[in-house]
């Protein structure tokens, strides 16, 4: 079969693959094709259990906590939505809502009624929108990110773990077995398979599915999935940029604000992130801090170095090097969501410890650009395209 690399633009031809195989694009690297020795049944499963689960987990108690068996509180993921909204931006509210809930739960629907091969209209856009939903899907962060809460509010109440975790964490673990087990490329054959003539020119491609379109043009819809054959890629710069450049300035308030205010009868508390990790270190949790650490100053520091590299390179390109800039893309791609462990610690502690006039945490004044930094961040590494580091070097398509 014959694909368009999304990554550096080269169309290539791939041999049938045996079971368990996998294909690499010649040229960057990119995994173009692997097959899966067991189909999509598991993907499939998976699919179904998170749909079942996730609106389980989000509305049974999450977490119990009382002090001194006094007073007695409990949290649900959905109470973390008012609780974000009534204490600092309401637009972080309306994120956590959606990168825990609404985009895990849609994203595993769109699988449920593609993976079922009913013969539904529009199905390869709905695998398109499925896999566009991934990044923005943040299940495996909201458990990090809980856990290190329970320990949290573990230092101010007694916390324990209710039904609702427990279906949370089984979403999160489904979610990656299915996102591990699904064979994408046989699902986009399924639904109209690769050309299968060998690439001796450069054919209109699909950078969504990877099709490449013999009877097409540029310009024209793609008949699997309804992107933009040979979309532009250049007019996705200046917004890659302006993103960028809006996250910097943010980073003065949320690495010296207090990403959690605690207030209780001592008096109020107030941590920074570098506070946060030195407070767990000296509560005897200092694998926690180190997480906090890496996930919340390491990695934007580096998601913030990488793309201003990246972006440099776009504007002063060299061929020299532009594999190794590619494989840097597709690193910062895939961690660029693990920062938002920091706000969402906040998010899920918040409602845990509720006991007004006795003790409670709130989501401090860094939460917010914080949040704002990782939501840049991700939207720059969505809207940056590689192919436009190979084009202004002056590398062919094909």
């Amino acid at each position: 079969m014959t694909v368009t690399c999304a990554d550096c633009g080269a169309t290539q031809a791939i041999p049938d693959l045996p079971a368990g195989g996998t294909a690499e694009c010649h040229r960057c690297d990119r995994l173009l094709a692997r097959r899966s020795a067991t189909g999509n049944a598991i993907a499939f499963a998976c699919a179904i259990a998170v749909v079942i689960l996730l609106p389980f987990a989000a509305f049974l108690p999450l977490m119990g906590s009382t002090i001194r068996n006094i007073v007695f509180g409990e949290s649900r993921l959905v109470t973390s939505v008012p609780v974000i909204y009534s204490e600092v931006w309401f637009p972080f509210a309306f994120g956590f809502l959606f990168f825990a809930l609404l985009f895990p739960w849609v994203r595993a629907l769109l699988e449920v009624i593609v993976l079922s091969g009913w013969h539904v209209w529009q199905r390869g856009r709905l695998f398109r929108w499925a896999e566009e939903l991934r990044i923005w899907s943040m299940t495996e962060v909201v458990v990090i990110a809980g856990l290190i809460a329970y320990f949290r509010a573990g230092i101010s109440a007694t916390v324990g773990v209710q039904t609702g975790a427990l279906c949370y964490i089984a979403v999160a673990l489904f979610t990656w077995i299915g996102d591990h087990a699904l064979d994408r490329r046989g699902v986009w054959n399924s639904i109209l398979p690769d050309t299968t003539e060998y690439p001796r020119r450069h054919y209109a491609s699909c950078d969504s599915c990877e099709l490449a379109a013999m009877a097409r043009r540029s310009g024209d819809p793609c008949p699997r999935c309804g992107s933009r054959l040979d979309r532009p890629v250049g007019p996705r710069f200046v917004p890659a940029a302006a993103a960028v450049a809006a996250a910097l300035p943010l980073c003065i308030p949320a690495f010296s604000a207090a990403i959690m205010v605690n207030n209780n009868l001592a008096g109020v508390l107030e941590h920074t992130i570098l506070g946060t990790v030195q407070f767990l270190a000296d509560r005897g949790y200092w694998q926690y801090g180190v997480v906090v650490l890496l996930a919340g100053v390491a990695l934007p520091i580096v998601e913030l170095v990488g793309m201003i590299w990246l972006l440099a390179r776009v504007r002063f390109p060299e061929t020299h090097g532009l594999v190794r800039r590619t494989r840097v893309y597709r690193v910062l791609h895939r961690l660029v969501h693990w920062p938002m462990v920091i706000p969402f610690i906040a998010a899920l502690a918040a409602p845990i410890i509720k006991f007004h006039g006795i003790d409670e945490i709130v989501a401090g004044p860094a939460a917010t650009p914080l949040f704002a930094i990782v939501a840049l961040l991700m939207l720059a590494v969505r809207l940056f395209e590689p192919k436009l580091m190979w084009k202004t070097a002056g590398v062919p398509a094909s």
